[in-house]
């Protein structure tokens, strides 16, 4: 069944959904009365600020969910710069050690430590050790040594020789520093 609209019926909004002017009715409120048109529409707020609220809430999100992970990052980017200054540190020092090995391998070099390190003497050869360098001479023993005979102790071995010194030695001390 067909009716006819009158003028009022067809008037509507731009986008033809809703009827607009006189026409439009207000829900009728419970208890028969009924609201003023200006008071049932809610007042929204504009789409672009809600966009902007909606995208400071994501952007807000976003970072406590990144901050954690960034900082992470960050701390682990300064770990591998230290152990990379460390690798090159660690290879420097290698380096070192590998070209101190290849002095090794030289003759004059290992006689030169022998006699530095080891006051070794090749035959015929005499050592002389400086005691004492004030420009001294001791012809007599020091007070506290005793006399000791070059015989005995060039015909020891190494280890006789060092228990001669440490005997020698210890008959220099007091009673009172024995042990």
């Amino acid at each position: 069944m067909s009716t006819a609209r009158g003028p009022r019926d067809r008037r509507t909004s731009r986008a033809g959904s809703r009827p607009t002017g006189p026409a439009r009715r207000t829900p009728a409120r419970p208890g028969g009365r009924s609201r003023p048109a200006s008071t049932t529409t809610q007042r929204q707020a504009p789409v672009h600020v809600r966009r902007l609220l909606t995208l400071g809430v994501l952007l807000v999100v976003m970072a406590l969910v990144l901050a954690p992970a960034l900082s992470g990052y960050l701390r682990q980017r300064a770990d591998i710069g230290a152990l990379h200054q460390e690798i090159a540190a660690e290879e420097e020092e290698i380096a070192a050690l590998e070209q101190e090995l290849a002095r090794w391998d030289d003759k004059d070099y290992v006689e030169q430590q022998a006699r530095e390190r080891l006051r070794f003497v090749k035959e015929g050869e005499t050592a002389f050790t400086v005691i004492d360098d004030t420009g001294s001479d001791y012809t007599e023993a020091l007070p506290g040594m005793a006399p000791v005979s070059d015989d005995v102790i060039a015909d020891s071995p190494w280890y006789g020789q060092v228990w001669e010194s440490v005997t020698i030695a210890n008959e220099g001390l007091p009673e009172t520093m024995e042990p």
